[in-house]
């Protein structure tokens, strides 16, 4: 794929169906004006090593790979962003893009208000992908709930069940609260009450920014990433 023929990338998940990645990571090339393609596969985790391969030997100069892909996987693929140097490169380079994107994400979103972020509040099971060491103090809450003494408290809110909002206190500081919980959590409650909060197209838009900036080293208006992805949920 590389030579006489454009670049192209591959996007595996499992289940492929109903992820926008490709249509959104079209429609970045063709922003940027750039002659990349982009093919998704469906995979099962078990295969995953050998995709991985796979896709370096067939010549594909990247490749990411859905969350839940990653997540259920248990031969030890802690990476879903891979990429080559050069072309022809007989090795993949690969990160935790959710993580890369958070770690600077979170960063920018506090640098204007204060030196460092205090607290870091989990509620639910342990993300992988946040940033180890991003906070002063991290605390963990096991089951989707926490005191509100908790959550007044956290400068950074990392949620991975679903929780009751009408249940918090109003944010009384600045405040981020970072979605990753597979239901619907009423993220429109949680901005009433003074919450910043990231769900699964924030991540989505991250994570696919972070893939442009090592697969082609440019990225696009995140307007044309979200609309991209408004009008492919919508259809």
């Amino acid at each position: 794929m590389d030579g006489i023929t454009e670049p192209v990338v591959l996007v595996l998940g499992h289940p492929i169906a109903g992820n926008p990645a490709q249509f959104t990571l079209e429609r970045a090339f063709a922003a940027l004006n750039l002659p990349w393609r982009v093919f998704s596969c469906d995979v099962s985790p078990e295969r995953l090593p050998e995709a991985i391969e796979g896709a370096l030997i067939l010549g594909f100069r990247g490749l990411l790979l859905d969350q839940n892909l990653v997540t259920s996987s248990e031969r030890g693929v802690d990476a879903d962003l891979y990429w080559r140097e050069e072309v022809g490169q007989s090795s993949w380079q690969s990160i935790d893009a959710t993580q890369t994107w958070l770690e600077k994400a979170i960063l920018d979103f506090f640098a204007d208000d204060q030196g460092e972020i205090g607290s870091l509040l989990r509620i639910g099971p342990k993300v992988a992908s946040v940033p180890v060491g991003i906070a002063n103090e991290q605390h963990q809450s096991p089951i989707g709930w926490a005191s509100p003494e908790s959550i007044e408290h956290s400068d950074v809110i990392v949620v991975s069940e679903i929780v009751e909002p009408g249940q918090w206190p109003a944010a009384s500081t600045k405040t981020l609260v970072i979605d990753f919980a597979s239901g619907e959590n009423d993220h429109d409650a949680m901005r009433s009450l003074g919450y910043t909060v990231w769900g699964r197209d924030e991540l989505r838009i991250g994570v696919l920014m972070t893939c442009l900036a090592q697969w082609v080293k440019q990225q696009p208006d995140e307007d044309v990433l979200t609309e991209a992805i408004e009008e492919y949920l919508a259809v």
